[in-house]
């Protein structure tokens, strides 16, 4: 992805405001227009870099304004943003209608409408016209895909909206019904028009508008079929049809799971079809900055923990490789590797002043050794194993290189190291590794934005959907990403209600699965709470998150155990007052519902 195309604004200035004297009706030979900027191939290219900051990637500067994924997955049961025990507010009833705000914001789409409707006028060939109409489509499409999954109806804007537009500005929301339409009738036709291989490397392509009928077709495909909308099945068979056209031009999945968050440089890496680019000196984020000092707020719930399989395939209700919970090494044993990429597995070292050994456990130093314990160094050996180098080793190092000595490490008992710490236990490190520099916002490692392995499970649970799932497709799409973490195959066979004690009985065993293999692959990338949404399963919030099983003595006492007492499961929060009805869509802000009387808020927001 290009980095100069915040520079595009200098291309354009205010025209020139009409007049009743013709001379001043006259467009200045030095000024640029619409008229006189959007003429060639070039010019389009140029203003389309602009669009490309839709995908926010890892974001730039403080975290807080960026990585929106994180904020999204800790709405749902994946992730807790424990800041202040910052609750979530979709279990915990503290949604409000926002003043303003909220996401109702149809700038972006007027931006691309800007493009689209100046194609026409230019001078670009016929084929060139049809690429930028259909690259304009894609992005006007993804906008809309974020805007329809909030708010459901929404006004469909085609062209650029003038102050005349007097029906349009002050009209009613267009029905979900043609704004879904639209927006897959639009990627159909930017699928057949656009130039296949798109601008050069890492720009919109057909590829990229696969992956997102793809993405569209299965969350509206599915939101039609648990809200009981109808006509699911249009987006179904077009998520199936994109999804399998993606998964024979992308036969091959990057070999290292870990590498396809914690990479320099994803280009022409296996199984990525779009990422944000990051570079030194022109825009990096601080992703590894806040990952590494004590402002990392994020931890995994053990509703997630217990999601991963067992190395024998099995989930932990019924496999005799799970060893229990009463010790973070006993829970962590035996299980997807995905789940030591994901969560800080358990360690325990010294930290020394220098490298022969001398112990200095008060201190915070580069230097560290073996504690000559073997539970200590039992994951230290295994990530040792799994990761690449200089990616997930053990121990976990601070922005500045000093040591954490051990894991489980909490923030209200953390031994005098505040770094590194979690209220749950389960520490989230997915996007850590021990090589990127940390001293500041000069993070440079790259951002998936669609990538095959998301595509292959579109690919299962639509295909389950419209009833077409069997062990040759299971072949295809789970035991892909299963193969690539030495994870035993699916056999469907094998799969019925006594597969897993803790299923939800309302979803069908296999299903249950295909949807398992989603939460584990794609946790903290910012689906999961609309994953939620679309299944109509917003109950799944109401159980309280805890975190791993502690004998609270053994830490002064000093953490929150769910129940009371001396040990337990830790505490994210108190119960949760649960998930309303009316929460599947987000309500308008009020100050739109003032502009304009047309207007009508969600079912249910008062």
């Amino acid at each position: 992805m290009q980095q100069n195309r915040f520079y595009i604004l200098l291309l354009f200035v205010v025209l020139v405001a009409s007049c009743n004297k013709d001379f001043l009706n006259k467009i200045p030979l030095d000024q640029q227009t619409e008229a006189t900027s959007f003429k060639t191939y070039e010019n389009f290219k140029t203003y389309a870099w602009g669009l490309y900051d839709l995908f926010d990637g890892y974001g730039q500067g403080p975290i807080l304004n960026t990585a929106t994924s994180l904020f999204e997955e800790a709405n749902s049961d994946n992730l807790c943003n424990t800041a202040s025990l910052n609750s979530n507010p979709w279990a915990y009833q503290l949604v409000t209608i926002p003043s303003s705000g909220g996401d109702w914001d149809f700038s972006f789409i007027r931006r691309v409408n800007i493009m689209l409707d100046n194609i026409d006028q230019s001078s670009m060939s016929p084929a060139e016209k049809d690429h930028w109409k259909s690259v304009g489509y894609a992005f006007r499409s993804a906008r809309y895909m974020q805007l329809l999954s909030k708010f459901g109806d929404v006004p469909w804007l085609e062209h650029v909206v003038k102050d005349n537009d007097k029906d349009i500005l002050y009209g009613q929301r267009a029905p979900r019904d043609a704004v879904a339409q639209n927006i897959l009738d639009n990627l159909l036709w930017a699928e057949s028009h656009i130039n296949p291989k798109g601008d050069g490397a890492n720009t919109v392509n057909v590829h990229v508008v696969r992956a997102l009928i793809s993405r569209f077709g299965l969350f509206e495909g599915t939101w039609r079929k648990y809200q009981g909308l109808g006509n699911a099945e249009q987006y179904l068979q077009a998520c199936r049809t994109a999804s399998a056209k993606l998964a024979a031009d992308f036969p091959t999945l990057l070999a290292d799971y870990d590498q396809v968050f914690n990479s320099e440089d994803l280009g022409g890496k296996a199984g990525i079809i779009l990422y944000r680019s990051y570079a030194a000196g022109q825009n990096m984020h601080g992703i590894q900055r806040y990952h590494r000092t004590t402002e990392w707020y994020f931890d995994v719930t053990k509703d997630a923990v217990e999601s991963y399989l067992c190395q024998d395939g099995k989930p932990i209700s019924t496999s005799s490789l799970y060893a229990g919970d009463r010790t973070l090494h006993d829970e962590l044993r035996h299980r997807d590797r995905r789940l030591y990429l994901t969560v800080m597995p358990p360690y325990r070292v010294f930290t020394t002043t220098d490298a022969t050994g001398n112990v200095v456990t008060s201190q915070n130093t580069i230097f560290w050794k073996h504690t000559g314990i073997a539970a200590d160094r039992e994951y230290m050996d295994t990530m040792a194993t799994i990761a690449s180098p200089g990616y997930k080793r053990l121990p976990y190092l601070q922005w500045a290189g000093n040591v954490l000595r051990g894991v489980p490490h909490f923030r209200k008992f953390n031994e005098g190291q505040a770094f590194g710490v979690s209220q749950l236990g389960y520490y989230f490190y997915k996007f850590y590794n021990a090589t990127t520099d940390a001293t500041g916002f000069v993070n440079t490692t790259d951002a998936p934005i669609f990538r095959i392995e998301e595509v292959l499970l579109n690919y299962a649970e639509a295909s389950y959907e419209l009833g077409e799932f069997d062990q040759s497709m299971a072949e295809q799409t789970i035991n892909k990403l299963r193969r690539r973490v030495n994870m035993p195959a699916m056999i469907i066979a094998d799969i019925d209600a006594s597969f897993d004690l803790s299923r939800d009985t309302d979803v069908q065993p296999v299903l249950w699965e295909i949807r398992r293999e989603r939460r584990v692959e794609l946790i903290g990338e910012g689906f999961r709470f609309n994953d939620l949404r679309r299944w109509k399963k917003g109950n799944y919030l109401n159980k309280q998150q805890t975190g791993m099983w502690v004998d609270n003595t053994q830490y002064g006492n000093k953490l929150a155990i769910a129940g009371g007492g001396t040990e337990g499961y830790v505490e994210y929060n108190t119960a949760p007052s649960g998930w309303l009805e009316y929460y599947y869509l987000y309500p308008l802000p009020k100050d739109q519902l003032v502009l304009n009387s047309s207007l009508i808020q969600n079912t249910g927001w008062k």
